[in-house]
């Protein structure tokens, strides 16, 4: 066995194992934003692998808990529109946000078109 970069000639052996084994977990990766996109091939170098690392945004938003409620919603506000607009002009297609608190993850996707991918609380991902 041995890994290799990615080639182009390999998209269709790997769309074909994706068809076959994966199609029913999850949509075909696509090839932005890529740190690590990578083959392991065989001894008689058929591909019988692809991985990829992607590089993503995660908001993180720290709060006053003291300021008043007006004020922390409107920087709330204020930061996911920033954490979006970033996000967009770097090209990334998600923007995550790891959110501890059931109530606070779902006023996030409420209000802000963040999907819950994990139980509430958990995790948001946002589509840019």
């Amino acid at each position: 066995m041995k890994i290799r970069r990615f080639r182009r000639d390999d998209v269709e052996v790997i769309d074909e194992i994706w068809r076959k084994h994966h199609a029913n977990d999850f949509s075909v990766p696509n090839r932005n934003n890529l740190v690590i996109d990578a083959v392991v091939e065989d001894s008689s170098g058929t591909v019988v692998a692809y991985g990829q690392v992607r590089l993503f945004a995660e908001a993180m938003f720290f709060l006053d808990k003291d300021a008043s409620q007006r004020n922390k919603v409107e920087a709330l506000k204020l930061l996911i529109l920033e954490a979006i607009r970033g996000t967009d002009l770097a090209g990334l297609e998600d923007l995550y946000c790891f959110i501890k608190d059931p109530q606070f993850a779902t006023l996030i996707s409420k209000h802000f078109s963040f999907e819950i991918v994990d139980e509430p609380g958990e995790l948001l991902l946002r589509k840019v």
